[in-house]
C-alpha cells in the first residue's frame, strides 16, 4: 500500500511539473495585447536601473512593427519622477518572444519573454545569457504566493535570485 500511496504522489507531483512547465512556455506575444503599462515588481537590475524605484513600462506597437517603450521611475530618495524611452525591436522568426531592446544608439541588448499569463496579466522578462530579469504586472500589486512561484522558476532556470530586488511601488 505504501509503495502505491508514493506512486500516486509521484504522478501528482510529476504532473503538477509538466502543468507549470507547460504554462509558463511562451510560444507568441500577440503584441497587442502586450501593449500598455506594466509595473515592476522585481528585477536583478542592469548597472542602468538599479535604484530606481516606482518603475513602469508604458509599451506601444508603432507603424513599423516595433515597440515604443516609455519607462518612469523615481530614483533613491528623489521625489520627482523620471522617464526613459527605448524602442522594442521583435527578432524575425522568433513569434514577438526574442526582441533587441535599444536604450542609447547603436547598442541593442537582448530581451527574452520568458513568462506571460494567458491573459496578459504577468509577464516575466529575462536574457539569454541570465544577465537581467523583470517581473512585471498590470497592476503593482502581486500575491506573495504567485512571487515565490516565479521565483522557484526562475531559480530552476538558473538566474542569480541573490541579486532579485524588490521595486517599491507607490498609488
Amino acid at each position: 500500500m505504501s509503495s502505491l500511496k508514493n506512486s500516486i504522489v509521484f504522478i501528482l507531483l510529476f504532473s503538477a511539473m509538466i502543468s507549470a512547465a507547460a504554462q509558463t512556455k511562451v510560444t507568441y506575444v500577440d503584441l497587442d495585447k502586450f501593449s500598455g503599462k506594466w509595473y515592476v515588481i522585481a528585477t536583478i537590475p542592469t548597472s542602468f536601473d538599479g535604484k530606481w524605484r516606482y518603475v513602469t513600462e508604458t509599451y506601444s506597437l508603432n507603424k513599423k512593427g516595433n515597440i515604443d517603450i516609455f519607462t518612469t521611475y523615481k530614483k533613491n530618495d528623489i521625489t520627482k519622477e523620471k522617464s526613459v524611452g527605448s524602442k522594442g525591436f521583435p527578432v524575425r522568426g522568433k513569434a514577438n518572444v526574442a526582441w533587441k531592446v535599444q536604450f542609447v544608439w547603436p547598442f541593442k541588448a537582448d530581451y527574452l519573454i520568458e513568462e506571460l499569463a494567458d491573459d496578459y496579466t504577468y509577464v516575466v522578462v529575462g536574457h539569454p545569457k541570465k544577465k537581467f530579469l523583470y517581473i512585471m504586472n498590470r497592476s503593482g500589486k502581486m500575491s506573495e504566493t504567485q512571487f515565490q512561484e516565479i521565483r522557484e522558476r526562475f531559480g530552476a532556470k538558473g538566474y542569480d535570485l541573490s541579486k532579485l530586488l524588490m521595486v517599491e511601488q507607490g498609488f
